[in-house]
C-alpha cells in the first residue's frame, strides 16, 4: 500500500473568507480527496504554530473534516516550501501533494503543488488537477 500524503494550509484553501464557518464545498472536496487517495494529512498551514495537533484536529472535526491529522511540518520560520522539503526528507513518501493558496515559496524547493485561489477555496477543478499529481 502506498504512503501518500496531502500537505495543506487553512486559511485560502478550506477557509477561503477567514470566518468561523470554513468552505463547505471546499470540505466536501477535501473529505474526498483524502478518502478516495488514502491520504494523510500533514498541516503546513500557520495554524500549526498556534494549534497543538490535537486542538487543530479537533477544529477540523466541528468544520465536517473527516480526516486524521498525520502529523505538521517543521516550524522553521523559513519558507514553507523548505519545511516541506524537510519533512518529506525525514518521511518516506510514495505519493504527496502540496495545496497552499500561495505557492512562491513552495515552488523553488519541491513539487507537487496546486495553487488554490484564495477567495474561492478547494474546488472541483483543483481536485482534477491534485487527481493528475496522484494518480
Amino acid at each position: 500500500m502506498e504512503f501518500r500524503v496531502i500537505f495543506t494550509d487553512i486559511d485560502g484553501v478550506l477557509n477561503p473568507h477567514w470566518r468561523k464557518e470554513w468552505s463547505k464545498s471546499s470540505i466536501r472536496i477535501f473529505n474526498q480527496l483524502c478518502e478516495e487517495y488514502d491520504l494523510k494529512v500533514v498541516i503546513s498551514s500557520t495554524w500549526r504554530e498556534n494549534h497543538t495537533k490535537e486542538e487543530l484536529q479537533k477544529i477540523f472535526n466541528e468544520q465536517g473534516i473527516t480526516a486524521e491529522i498525520y502529523d505538521y511540518t517543521p516550524i522553521r520560520g523559513i519558507d514553507r516550501g523548505l519545511e516541506i522539503k524537510e519533512w518529506l526528507e525525514k518521511n518516506p513518501v510514495d505519493k504527496w501533494v502540496i495545496i497552499d493558496d500561495i505557492t512562491r515559496n513552495i515552488e523553488p524547493h519541491v513539487g507537487n503543488s496546486v495553487k488554490i485561489r484564495n477567495w474561492v477555496g478547494l474546488t472541483t477543478e483543483d481536485y482534477l488537477d491534485i487527481k493528475r499529481i496522484l494518480d
